[in-house]
């Protein structure tokens, strides 16, 4: 693993939404302590995010797993970082030399019919049938709620 910069909770209280990159590490508030995620890329309708098997008591990333629960998600950047609309999420940390990783198809999906499109996690569309369509997850981001009822968390 790639060294991890450590920021800490109070040092972000906002992240504008043009400072947040791939490789940041970031902290949200869930029953029964604090959840990570890592941002993956950055994309059309905010950032593609894996949110990480790990509840913690401190918002602090000590000792890291990088285990995933479920798929990635897009976040609406915007509204969890920057402006705070939903929730208290915050970029706590910045793992250097943080790259998606390139073995992984990671889709979304839009449109109906025959004008049904994927998209990976680097905005790259194709058309695909709606068959295909039904099995991904829609192009769409999500807040805080959303996440939660997403991943079950």
């Amino acid at each position: 693993m790639k060294k991890l910069v450590i920021y800490g909770w109070e040092s972000r209280k906002k992240t504008p939404l043009r400072n947040i990159e791939p490789g940041d590490i970031f902290c949200f508030s869930v029953e029964g302590g604090y959840r990570f995620g890592r941002i993956m890329s950055r994309n059309k309708l905010g950032h593609v995010a894996e949110i990480f098997n790990i509840i913690s008591g401190s918002p602090n990333p000590v000792d890291l797993k990088f285990d995933r629960i479920g798929r990635p998600v897009i976040l609406d950047s915007y509204g969890l970082f920057d402006r705070k609309i939903e929730g208290d999420w915050r970029v706590v940390a910045h793992q250097e030399e943080y790259s998606p990783p390139v073995d992984e198809s990671i889709y979304f999906t839009f449109g109906v019919g025959a004008g049904c499109r994927r998209v990976d996690i680097f905005d790259n569309e194709v058309a695909i049938s709606e068959f295909e369509a039904e099995k991904l997850a829609d192009y769409s981001p999500l807040g805080e709620q959303d996440v939660i009822e997403e991943l079950g968390l």
